[in-house]
């Protein structure tokens, strides 16, 4: 059969909506102003409701003896309701941290005071909300339970807790809940807390720092002839304290009987900046057609949390190696620009800022332009390589850090390309052994 076209009439194709439609479609919801209503069912407590509901329903047009089951309901849920309500009017919690500053990963000891007013014992109590970047699926996650809290007592509690992330903790004022006896509903009460914990970025140990074209002047400095840390032995003189122990000429102590120090040649402080760039790290939500992305803008900025956590990581033990040998450091991350002097106490306030720091699209900022004087070390991905090199010619030296995923980040090259991670997997021995192998490069 052959199929002749009409003139005057165009072909008509039936369509079927595509799977992207669809899925929009089933996942739409019709019902917004029913979502307070369908939470109670996701809840112990909605069910008893709806099953005493019903077992009146049944008692009232059907059998009369279902009123013993609507009664055993109703006296489930008062039980179930009022114990954890009035357990928590009689009690009191406080949490301390055991100390104020930790890195990623390091466990830290937390101290609970309980003061429990009533006479009997409490039972089922939780830790909950703000020790956790996420909660479960089943709702929050509970960073410590008691089983058991005596009446009429002042208990304290230690636990030990493990930040899995930088930032301040707790992220949220935590509470004090409880379920017992029945657990069909939750009684809570916020937990004052006597100080927040600072968890700083978890850092690499490197060593040395790399020479640019065999010649280590080009990232700290050229060498003069004044006591420093860098150089050749320029002469020696008595101890002072606070002298390095490795700096101590034995032979000289041994023949004077005096400790003697060895001084060297201190290296001329040169600007090296150390960038994350943030807009490297974040995409942007798709918006229906009818709205304005401007007036939308915070709605749309979404951030991938892990490679932007792994650039930090990366960024902050660069800066914190080169701040050991003494060179000018200056760390720009979105909104915070920060300028370390020599010290470990302005190292640990860049590592304060780096807890503290939240992205957001203010924090967005496009490659910018620090002089040719300064040597720049970025720390992006390799979609924004581009950017960062046009231009390059007209700027200091420029050196970048790839954070990328599978082989895009292990066959990448390039004169500017300094170091290229694979984000999927652990940086840590990664970057040491790129970092390694760029201290011996020269060519």
């Amino acid at each position: 059969m052959k199929w002749r076209k009409l003139p005057g009439c165009a072909p008509r194709f039936c369509t079927l909506p595509s799977a992207s439609k669809m899925l929009a479609l089933l996942n739409q919801d019709f019902c917004p102003w029913a979502n307070r209503y369908v939470y109670w069912l996701k809840q112990p407590i909605g069910w008893f409701i709806v099953g005493a509901a019903a077992a009146a329903l049944t008692a009232v047009f059907l059998e009369p003896q279902v009123w013993l089951i609507f009664g055993a309901l109703v006296a489930v849920m008062l039980v179930g309701v009022a114990w954890p309500w009035v357990a928590m009017r009689g009690t009191s919690a406080e949490i301390a941290f055991d100390c104020r500053r930790c890195r990623e990963g390091e466990r830290v000891q937390v101290r609970l005071s309980l003061h429990n007013r009533w006479p009997w014992p409490l039972w089922g109590m939780a830790v909950e909300n703000g020790f956790f970047l996420e909660p479960t699926e089943t709702g929050e996650r509970p960073v410590a339970a008691l089983a058991r809290v005596p009446g009429w007592s002042r208990s304290e509690y230690v636990f030990e807790f493990r930040p899995d992330a930088r930032g301040v903790y707790p992220r949220s004022v935590p509470e004090l809940t409880t379920g017992f006896p029945f657990g069909i509903w939750r009684a809570a009460k916020r937990i004052s807390v006597q100080r927040e914990l600072l968890v700083w970025p978890r850092t690499t140990p490197l060593t040395s720092i790399p020479s640019l074209g065999g010649d280590i002047a080009d990232l700290i400095g050229m060498l003069l002839d004044r006591p420093g840390y860098e150089g050749d032995v320029i002469g020696v003189r008595p101890f002072r304290e606070g002298d390095r122990l490795r700096s101590i000429h034995w032979a000289q102590t041994a023949r004077r009987e005096a400790l003697v120090v060895t001084e060297r040649q201190a290296a001329a402080r040169r600007l090296v900046v150390v960038e994350v760039d943030v807009a490297a790290f974040a995409s942007w939500g798709k918006l229906p057609a009818c709205q304005d992305l401007s007036r939308n803008l915070t709605a749309s900025w979404k951030l991938t949390p892990r490679e932007l956590e792994t650039a930090i990581r990366v960024a902050a033990s660069i800066a914190q190696e080169l701040h050991a040998h003494h060179a000018q450091v200056r760390f720009v991350m979105g909104n915070l620009d920060f300028l370390l002097v020599p010290g470990a106490a302005s190292l640990h306030q860049l590592l304060d800022a780096l807890a503290r720091f939240q992205a957001d699209p203010e924090s967005s900022r496009q490659p910018g332009n620090f002089g040719r004087q300064a040597f720049t070390v970025v720390v992006t991905s390799h979609q924004r390589r581009p950017e960062w090199e046009s231009g390059a010619g007209t700027k200091g030296p420029l050196r970048l850090v790839l954070i990328g995923s599978g082989d895009e980040a292990t066959s990448v090259r390039g004169r500017h390309v300094w170091i290229a991670l694979d984000g999927d997997s652990d940086c840590s021995m990664q970057i040491c052994h790129q970092w390694e192998r760029a201290c011996h490069d020269v060519a």
